[in-house]
């Protein structure tokens, strides 16, 4: 006899459930943290890593390198455990599983500093130093972690950038005519219109003054993508709702023009046609590329996000480079800049194959007349933990680093020719610790060495990574006023 069928109304129905995935949260420069084997696909009999680290390393060396994050096994009793402790950039990557190399979790670093602190700097300085798109999968569970305005900046300030050049000078410009004017697309004319009988019509180019209106069209609808994922956050995030308000007001530039969704043809047709400067072109257009793919802000996924990352030592420098030339401007200081190779010192050996330094880069330079500020900024905790911890409580390890970066700028400051050189070192610090120097009058340390005929001053200074208040960039340009007072003696 044939079993009996269970009636549908008496059938199992499973709910759905979302896969799971283990999303590590670590800060910048923070201690190790200790990896689950479960949580990242080992199964079996020997949950461990034992058998399985090796093939971990090797399936996320890539990401865990984006990031600078060291992968360290630590054997203990019974077992290998699988440490990872995250350097000195911020970001998201996956993590793949040791024995199938799928996706099953994600590494995420945030900035020790905290993200509502850093998020105003990066407005100060222009989103010059901004987040990298990654050429990894989505990260399970990162866009939780992440502010929307990390993307959202940037690109921005991309669109920004080229809506002020559109509306410069002239433009080429291709249209399919009757009559023929400027240069005839012969290759198009055959394969396109002679093919089909269509003699008549000529595809040409030519230079037409005026804005590029197919382009306006395009920005027109990036941004009113960007708005779209940040209106959500306006109510809650400060900085979000900055960002919105900046979208409105370009978007208020292209009133003139209906959104115009960009196709991969259109825009390649616009990085040959357009008279623009390329950087500016290719910089717009590959943000439009992000919103178009879905790989940025214009994602339909809620949790998910972006793999990027931004090495925190380049958002401290470019924002000492900022406070710095504010500062230089207000004595008629030069400032030249590392970034821009203007500081290049090079080394020349005797010998070619001599494997070893170059050159030397500092990262700024002031000088005015015969005196010279060399200015080194120096992501690490080193001048907090100087000022609330004595230096012979600090580890062995600290004080070596310590060491190298004053041996560093010293080597620098060997190589000006002044009659008054300062040597300064610069390392971030909370804003707490900074305002308390600042009220004791000990916002810098100085010390004097004699050089030959030289008088040279090392001077050890905090900046806070987190402004005081909506006028605080003129306070934190006025603690630096100590550094001309030798100088004017």
């Amino acid at each position: 006899m044939a079993k009996r069928r269970r009636p549908p109304e008496f059938r199992t129905v499973y709910q759905w459930q979302r896969r799971s995935s283990s999303l590590l949260v670590l800060n910048d420069q923070g201690a190790p943290v200790r990896l689950r084997p479960e949580a990242f696909g080992v199964t079996g009999r020997d949950r461990s890593w034992n058998s399985f680290a090796q093939n971990f390393l090797s399936a996320n060396e890539p990401q865990l390198r984006a990031l600078e994050a060291r992968a360290a096994l630590v054997p203990d009793a019974d077992q290998i455990n699988l440490c990872v402790k995250p350097g000195g950039t911020v970001g998201a990557v996956p993590l793949r599983s040791a024995t199938t190399r799928k996706v099953v979790g994600g590494l995420v670093v945030r900035p020790r500093f905290g993200w509502n602190d850093i998020g105003p700097l990066l407005q100060e300085i222009g989103w010059t130093a901004s987040p990298r798109l990654l050429e990894f999968s989505l990260v399970p569970g990162a866009a939780r972690e992440v502010p929307p305005w990390v993307l959202a900046g940037p690109i921005l300030e991309r669109f920004r950038t080229l809506i002020r050049e559109l509306t410069r000078g002239f433009r080429l410009h291709e249209e399919v005519r009757q009559t023929p004017r400027g240069q005839i697309l012969w290759q198009r004319y055959v394969t396109e219109h002679v093919s089909r009988g269509a003699y008549y019509q000529l595809p040409c180019r030519f230079p037409e003054l005026g804005p590029d209106m197919q382009l306006r069209a395009m920005l027109r609808w990036g941004l009113e993508v960007v708005h779209r994922s940040l209106s959500t956050w306006t109510v809650v995030d400060s900085i979000a709702r900055r960002l919105a308000e900046q979208t409105m007001e370009l978007l208020l530039l292209l009133a003139d023009v209906k959104p115009l969704m960009p196709g991969k043809s259109q825009m390649s047709c616009l990085l040959r046609t357009t008279g623009l400067p390329p950087a500016a072109l290719q910089r717009g257009l590959q943000a439009l590329g992000w919103l178009v793919d879905e790989r940025g802000l214009a994602g339909t996924t809620e949790t998910d996000g972006l793999a990027w990352c931004l090495p925190m030592y380049e958002l401290f420098e470019r924002w000492v480079e900022h406070l710095v030339r504010l500062w230089a401007h207000g004595f008629g200081g030069h400032v030249r800049s590392g970034r821009t190779y203007e500081t290049l010192i090079p080394i020349r050996w005797q010998r070619s194959t001599v494997q070893s330094l170059h050159s030397l880069v500092p990262d700024l330079v002031v000088q005015q007349g015969r005196s010279v500020w060399i200015i080194d900024a120096k992501y690490k905790g080193h001048f907090e933990e100087l000022d609330d911890v004595r230096w012979k409580e600090m580890a062995d390890e600290l004080q070596a680093e310590h060491r190298h970066d004053l041996h560093q700028v010293l080597a620098y400051a060997a190589t000006a020719d002044a009659d008054r050189i300062t040597s300064v070192l610069v390392y971030p610090m909370l804003l707490p610790t900074w305002q308390r120097l600042v009220e004791r009058n000990r916002a810098l340390t100085t010390a004097t060495i004699a050089v030959g005929g030289r008088v040279l001053r090392l001077v050890l200074m905090g900046i806070p990574i987190q402004m005081p208040g909506p006028a605080s960039v003129g306070e934190l340009v006025a603690s630096w006023d100590g550094l001309t007072l030798w100088h004017a003696a």
